[in-house]
């Protein structure tokens, strides 16, 4: 895997605090920077994937692909019966 060095600036006392709690870990900055970096890149890609598909629902409503709210909790009471039908659509 290719690397590549990051720099910031950051507060004085944010690194030593940063520091004092990775080594409380027996980590070293290096990998924490990594893990919390890897975090945030996800986090973000979550945040992006639930606007796209808030987009699309909002989109499905506009059109009106929905389901009455009635019929889903109809079928939800069904669950487990034998004659349990197929979902609303």
């Amino acid at each position: 895997m290719k690397t590549a060095v990051v720099r910031a600036r950051v507060p004085e006392e944010l690194k030593k605090n940063f520091e004092a709690v990775a080594a409380s870990h027996e980590m070293n900055l290096s990998h924490v920077i990594r893990m919390l970096m890897t975090q945030y890149v996800e986090q973000e890609k979550k945040k992006i994937r639930r606007h796209e598909e808030t987009l699309e629902a909002l989109e499905d409503i506009e059109c009106g692909r929905v389901v009455a709210g009635e019929e889903v909790m109809s079928w939800l009471a069904s669950w487990g019966d034998e004659d349990e039908p197929e979902p609303p659509r």
